[in-house]
């Protein structure tokens, strides 16, 4: 096997043919070899970036080494400032000792840059004197990985127009705002700000925004107006997975009049092309909220928990065309399907555990009709609150699916808030009066013990309720 090199005029060349005269032409002809330079606290930048003669700032690593040849730059143990906003060249890996070991200050920027991954650090905004941690632009093929962000003003990571990559294993706490103004007229900001990308997975990651508020993880456009977003072009995220994930944020957004639920994670303003969101925890609502689009959309919701004991969550907005929401489960909050505006078609939510679930409705709120709404195969447990189950504002469409569902009465008796009459079949009622075709009434004998969801909300061994409800008899979920 031949190691190639890059002649003056950009030409491949075997390294063997030549050997003599690369000798002879050394500022001419150079091996493409990836190579790795080092930083270190005791270095020097007067040194030569090797290890035995490292550099002593980042700055110094990122202005000298160059760029699209694979190279990587290790950074020691210890604290480097990079003074404000510094760019990381195409093409090299930057690597720490560990995020417990190597922490950098400032603002790194990677702008038109591919195949490129950044490991291992932790980046700290200075007590708040560094707004943003990282901003991406324009690339490809991105590994950033084994991470964490903290104390940043505004955002810790800013990403648009980016394909083929991946944000994983990184915790980001401290990096939000929230200037909320009950009444409206506040401001807050994301964890991770995000738009138009593809091919795109955000997995393993920690965000906390508690500590001074904000939203989770939210999209962006640089395209859209900055004073009415909402007319700008709808952004595109194809391919792109979200999963594993533990967002955590505060109560209330600021958003209009300062009394909605704070966002984990809101795909405002984006038509999602093969999307999905799965094996996550939220203490708080996801917002998946779109224009209506002629070409078809789709994203994927399912085995996710909901479980914000203090946040007045619904637990997802299903503002978009073709959602399959299933395989969650929903401790708490407010009608934890939501839908504010324009008609939508095709949400099919199935196998999903709603845990005592308050109003303004139990289960679903939607103020438009939905085109082929689905509900199957649910389990639903409340505990005697008069409010309907579903509220349609507008009606229900004629294709509309309500069935093979266990509705769960715990206290009392519910009579006749049901709140739904289309498309109801083969539903199981405890302490709610039954409704629609096929009405099954009796005890379906769930197990009430046990781990949540599952075995807690599985039938027991010898129960009637056979193909009813999220958990079948022994089937683990």
């Amino acid at each position: 096997m031949t190691t190639g090199t890059r002649n003056c005029k950009g030409k491949n060349t075997s390294i063997l043919g030549i050997l003599p005269l690369t000798f002879l032409l050394s500022g001419c002809f150079a091996p493409v070899l990836a190579a790795d330079y080092y930083v270190d606290i005791k270095g020097s930048d007067q040194g030569q970036g090797t290890q035995a003669s490292p550099w002593r700032t980042v700055n110094k690593a990122l202005a000298s080494v160059p760029p699209d040849q694979g190279n990587t730059i290790r950074v020691g143990r210890g604290t480097f400032d990079l003074g404000g906003k510094v760019s990381v060249p195409s093409g090299v890996n930057l690597v720490g000792a560990g995020i417990d070991a190597t922490t950098i200050k400032g603002e790194i920027w990677l702008v038109g840059v591919r195949n490129l991954s950044i490991s291992g650090i932790t980046f700290n905004g200075k007590n708040y004197a560094y707004e943003l941690g990282m901003y991406i632009r324009d690339s490809s093929r991105l590994l950033i990985h084994d991470l964490v962000f903290n104390a940043y003003t505004k955002t810790a990571i800013n990403i648009q127009r980016v394909s083929n990559g991946q944000i994983y294993n990184t915790t980001i706490t401290d990096s939000s705002y929230n200037k909320r103004i009950p009444g409206g007229g506040g401001k807050q900001s994301h964890a991770i700000d995000l738009g138009n990308l593809t091919n795109f997975d955000f997995h393993n990651l920690n965000i906390d925004t508690r500590k001074r508020g904000g939203q989770g993880i939210g999209t962006i456009s640089d395209a859209w107006p900055k004073n009415r977003p909402s007319a700008g072009k709808a952004g595109v995220l194809r391919n792109v997975r979200f999963y594993n994930l533990d967002i955590k944020v505060d109560q209330w957004n600021a958003w209009a009049n300062g009394w909605t639920p704070q966002m984990a994670l809101e795909l405002w303003h984006h038509n999602c092309y093969n999307c999905k969101i799965y094996n996550s925890n939220f203490n708080s609502t996801v917002s998946l909220s779109s224009p209506p689009n002629i070409k078809s959309t789709g994203i994927r919701v399912h085995n996710n928990l909901w479980y914000g004991p203090n946040n007045p969550f619904y637990a997802c907005e299903v503002a978009s065309d073709n959602i399959e929401f299933d395989h969650n489960y929903i401790r708490g909050g407010y009608y934890p399907l939501a839908m504010f505006g324009n008609k939508y078609k095709n949400l099919n939510v199935h196998h999903n555990i709603f845990e005592n679930t308050k109003s303004p409705a139990l289960l679903v709120n939607f103020h438009n009709k939905v085109e082929n709404f689905k509900f199957i195969n649910n389990t639903v447990y409340i505990a005697n609150y008069k409010d309907p189950l579903f509220y349609f504002a507008k009606g229900e469409a004629a294709n509309q699916q309500i069935r093979n569902n266990i509705f769960y009465n715990s206290v009392g008796k519910l009579n006749n808030l049901f709140g739904a009459s289309v498309g109801l079949d083969n539903n199981l009622f405890f302490n709610v009066k039954p409704m629609g075709s096929g009405a099954i009434i009796f005890d379906p004998k769930l197990t009430f013990s046990g781990s949540l969801p599952s075995p807690y909300y599985m039938p027991k061994s010898g129960s009637r309720a056979v193909n009813i409800g999220a958990i079948q008899t022994l089937d683990p979920m």
